[in-house]
């Protein structure tokens, strides 16, 4: 039976994990390490939200955006100082949700990057692994041309298929002399995001046959294109998501993960994104109860990580608060500092059996 690690986004200030800030394993950058192993180092992680993300569907398949695209839904340059101040609060891994086909593609036909826009994620990649942190980038919603233009009724799935390999190829290829500490992942949302100019028909039932189906033919083509780029990405730790990233989704019998072919063992790991219920997640205010966000934040983290689940807390550097925002990173300071301490103590509470589960390899 297959092993899958777990990876979970949760929204706005929500279940991620903080622990004491672990010395960098000077090892992690020679060996080669399963899913499992990798997971030792990756707990807790942070966005790097509406950042390299940023884009507008009317820029899909050109290169119009520019630099200036990251920063355009929200205001601050990355700064290497920025990254490092992750690692010094307790972060051991950095997910940076990227654009690249939505204002970042030089030609269609070849699905061909941006060489600016390619450093310009590279640099930042760079900064992570200098912070000692791991990195994930993944295709995200990127003007909906993939994540819900590729699961309508009318979606053209074989052209579909073709573009996504040529992406996944040219993006494996500018990093595969990058270490194990590097991981990519394949989507973000699925079926959730809205549609690029070019859709075509109605988006197909989310818990359905039809669209699992579709969703692990495109990770299948995800995972044999990364490895058929060679280097270390022939044994590069991949991340898949289950219909919509939704948690109560993946269990459905439609979405079988089993049925991911890879050439390595137990090198892929599933994400899914946790929103329910409202008052735990996206609820900006305390109720008439109390002031309950501390505690369930704390709560939920404690359990996540108790359950071998790698937290991200998502943050878009928006302020003033909240707006699903923890740090100013313009001062690179925690501003919200209530969310903060909730989390910090579940993550005290969740870390000891979340280790156990992931011993150092």
């Amino acid at each position: 039976m297959k092993k899958i690690v777990m990876i979970i986004l949760a929204a706005a200030h929500f279940a991620w994990a903080a622990a004491q800030v672990k010395p960098v394993d000077g090892r992690i950058s020679k060996m080669k390490l399963t899913a499992t192993e990798l997971a030792h180092y990756m707990a807790p992680g942070v966005n790097l939200g509406n950042t390299m993300e940023a884009c507008d569907w009317n820029d899909v398949f050109t290169n119009q955006a520019g630099l200036k695209s990251e920063t355009s839904w929200q205001n601050d340059k990355t700064s290497e100082s920025y990254i490092r101040s992750l690692k010094q609060q307790g972060f051991n891994s950095l997910r940076i949700p990227t654009s690249w086909v939505a204002g970042h593609l030089t030609d269609k036909e070849n699905m061909t990057i941006d060489p600016v826009w390619m450093k310009r994620i590279k640099e930042i990649v760079n900064y992570g692994l200098n912070a000692g942190l791991c990195v994930i980038i993944n295709e995200h919603w990127d003007g909906g041309w993939m994540e819900h233009d590729a699961f309508t009724s009318g979606a053209n799935v074989a052209e579909h298929k073709e573009m996504f390999r040529k992406l996944w190829t040219n993006i494996a290829k500018e990093f595969k002399t990058y270490d194990q500490r590097v991981l990519f992942a394949a989507l973000n949302e699925l079926g959730v995001g809205g549609a690029s100019p070019q859709v075509q028909g109605d988006m197909l039932a989310p818990d359905s046959k039809e669209f699992a189906d579709r969703l692990l033919a495109y990770e299948q083509v995800f995972i044999d294109a990364v490895r058929a780029t060679g280097g270390n990405n022939a044994s590069r730790v991949l991340i898949v998501q289950t219909p919509k990233t939704e948690i109560d989704l993946a269990a459905k019998d439609s979405y079988d993960i089993t049925r991911l072919k890879d050439k390595v063992k137990n090198c892929l790991m599933a994400e899914v994104h946790f929103y329910d219920s409202y008052i735990f997640t996206l609820m900006d205010k305390d109720a008439d109860w109390g002031k309950v966000a501390l505690y369930w934040k704390g709560h939920v983290t404690a359990e996540m990580m108790k359950a071998g689940l790698i937290p991200y807390v998502w943050d878009i550097n928006v302020q003033p608060l909240p707006h699903m925002t923890i740090f100013d990173r313009k001062k690179q300071v925690v501003s919200d500092s209530y969310i903060f301490k909730g989390v910090m103590q579940g993550a005290a509470e969740g870390m000891e059996d979340y280790l156990k589960i992931y011993p150092k390899p």
